[in-house]
Formats: C-alpha cells, sequence, structure tokens
C-alpha cells in the first residue's frame, strides 16, 4: 500500500478530467484491531489483482481509486466489507465517492490527512513536474468555476499573522491575514494550466475565490483581521450587507489587503473604496513586489504597504514611514534582527506565524 503521495495521484486524475471513483476507508474510527485486519484483507486482494490503486494516510485511514472499467469491483469491495462490519459500522467508516463529481469533496478529506511538512512537497513531485504548463482557456475557467461552486476552502484558507517586534516592547500580535494562494486553487483544479496567462481569466477566479472566502468569514460573529481580496470583490451583495453588520469598534479591527498590480487595473474603483470605507474606519494595506520611490508618488493612499523580506532595500526611502511597513516572507529571528537595524518591527512570515498560533 502507497504512502501518501496521494495528493499527487489525485491531481493526475484531475489531469484525466476526473475519471473513475474512490473508496474511502476510516480504519481510524474502527476500535477493533481484528476488525481493522479482516477488512484488509480483501484491500490488498483487489490491490493485487491491480482494481484499484490503494493510499495509506498517516492516520491509517485507507484511500482507494478505481478506474471505470474497474467500479464494478469497487462495489464488490464495499459488499465485502459490509459482510465484515455490519450495517452500522460500514456506514459509519465507509464512503464511495463519483471523481467527476465529488473530486472537490475528497480532495478537501484528503489534504488535511496527510502529514502537514509534506503538503507542499506532495504538489512538486514527479507526476506534477512532468505535467505541461497550457494557456488558461476558457473550458478551464469553466471547469474551475463548476467545482469551486461545490468544494470548501476552509483546508486552503491560510492565517498569517502581523506582529510588532519593536526591541523596547513586548511583542505584539497586530492583526491575523487570512487568504487563499491561487496556486493552491491551481493544483487542484487545473494542474495543467498556467492560470498567470490570461489575466481577464486570473481575476474571474481571483473574484470567485475571493467570494468562497468571504462566505467564510461572514460566518464568523465578530471576525477581525485582514482579509486578502479584489478590489471587484466589493460588487458582491454579501460583502455589502456584511460592512453594515459591523459596529464602530469593528471596523478599526478590519482591514483589507489589495495587490498593487490589480490597484492599478481599477484605479478609481479603489480611491473610491478608500474614501468612502476609510472615512469608516476601516483600515487599507497594498502588497508592492519593491519599494521604489516613484511608487509613492503615484497615489496609493493606504493605511500599510507590504513587501517580502528580500524586497527590502539597504536604506529606506525617506519618502516612505517605517511605521507605514510590514516585511512579510520573514523566516528567521537573523531576518528580524536585520529588519530591526533598519528601524521595521512590523513583520510577518514564518519566524511569527507558530509563536501566536
Amino acid at each position: 500500500m502507497k504512502q501518501p503521495a496521494v495528493l499527487e495521484h489525485l491531481h493526475y486524475i484531475a489531469k484525466r478530467t476526473f475519471k473513475g471513483h474512490a473508496l474511502f476507508v476510516s480504519f481510524s474510527a474502527l476500535s477493533d484491531p481484528k476488525m481493522a485486519e479482516r477488512i484488509l484483507m480483501p484491500i490488498r486482494a483487489y490491490e493485487q489483482l491491480g482494481s484499484c490503486t490503494a493510499f495509506a494516510l498517516h492516520n491509517n485511514d485507507r484511500v482507494l481509486f478505481f478506474n471505470n472499467n474497474k467500479a464494478h469491483h469497487l462495489m464488490l469491495l464495499a459488499l465485502k466489507i459490509k459482510e465484515i462490519t455490519g450495517t452500522k459500522t460500514y456506514e459509519k467508516i465507509v464512503v464511495s465517492y463519483d471523481l467527476k463529481k465529488e473530486y472537490g469533496a475528497l480532495h478537501n478529506r484528503i489534504y488535511q490527512l496527510v502529514l502537514a511538512p509534506d503538503t507542499a512537497k506532495l504538489h512538486n513531485l514527479s507526476v506534477m513536474s512532468k505535467i505541461p504548463h497550457k494557456p488558461f482557456m476558457w473550458q478551464d475557467l469553466s471547469r474551475a468555476l463548476t467545482h469551486l461552486d461545490s468544494t470548501s476552502l476552509t483546508h486552503l484558507i491560510r492565517k498569517q499573522t502581523t506582529v510588532s517586534v519593536h526591541p523596547q516592547r513586548i511583542e505584539d500580535n497586530l492583526f491575523t491575514t487570512w487568504f487563499v494562494d491561487l496556486s493552491d486553487i491551481r493544483r487542484i483544479l487545473i494542474p495543467d494550466v498556467d492560470i498567470t496567462q490570461n489575466l481577464f481569466f486570473y481575476q474571474l477566479l481571483r473574484e470567485a475565490v475571493d467570494k468562497k472566502v468571504l462566505q467564510k468569514i461572514t460566518q464568523i460573529p465578530s471576525w477581525t483581521g485582514s482579509i486578502n481580496i479584489s478590489v471587484n470583490a466589493f460588487k458582491l451583495p454579501m460583502i455589502k450587507d456584511w460592512l453594515m453588520s459591523h459596529d464602530i469598534e469593528q471596523k478599526k479591527q478590519i482591514l483589507f489587503e489589495f495587490s498593487f498590480e490589480d490597484i492599478v487595473l481599477n484605479r478609481m474603483t479603489y480611491h473610491h473604496l478608500r474614501n468612502v470605507l476609510g472615512a469608516c474606519g476601516y483600515r487599507f494595506v497594498i502588497r508592492l513586489k519593491s519599494l521604489m520611490p516613484t511608487l509613492n508618488g503615484i497615489g496609493l493612499p493606504a493605511d500599510y504597504i507590504k513587501i517580502p523580506f528580500d524586497a527590502v532595500p539597504e536604506k529606506i526611502p525617506s519618502c516612505f514611514d517605517p511605521n507605514d511597513i510590514i516585511v512579510c516572507n520573514v523566516q528567521d529571528e537573523k531576518e528580524i534582527e536585520i529588519l530591526r537595524q533598519k528601524g521595521l518591527w512590523q513583520v510577518q512570515g514564518p519566524a511569527i506565524t507558530p509563536r501566536f498560533r
């Protein structure tokens, strides 16, 4: 039985238009080791026959993939497991998936059951590296949007803490940023596509993901923090209702983070949002790729600007207030000390996040 290169296999199936079926067996829910061993016997037998590809997850659960021409073997195996466990236990531990309709649901379940340190590596294994990145076509966007409708992004929502590391103060959690990386979406839904080749489709995908993240956040009472979002997401009716639900104190604790490229494309809309929402107490963050003085001269109203650590210049241009700069992708204490020497205290990244989870 194979180790968790299971996501790699699932992405490979996605490349082949989601054909096939899967059987998920929750061995972790079984308290009887003898029953578990009895269930494993027919699983191993079907695997040896070439009827399925089986993977063992780190909590001892199993997921078995069957090609369309072997779907009847899935039913035979399921019946065999039902004979061993009885109906009540069977319904508790066994779930079947039609990958054409339920790929997203299975991916969500598996993603959380692979070892966390290995998750990033799984996306770069041999099968994925062999997949050519095709241009972003309408059918690719349609496939991604269709599956986003039926997929929970809970497992893909990342959280990063922004902290003040001023040497004369106790480390202070300023706010937590919630975001979904579009590269994760690509790996899951359209792994063979370069989503940056068509900026229009990229924007539509970005807006669809923003909508899903907003749906999640708006369900959390009194949510505060920073949210990565696109300018056009403010056209969604749900965000208008959500904004109206905030009291004065909440508005002061909510930040909206935009990419510089998005603002350039929607500059007038952004300025309008900044004027209206800023007056209510909301704060704004702009992500930049570099800290060039000319950027400050073209009118970028924001409470904070965010730059990656490797883009921090030797000397901070005088037109920028160090108190308005957040440095992200900070890896360790050594990098924190370098920033302190430059008068930059607000940091985000692997060096900080574990302490404030």
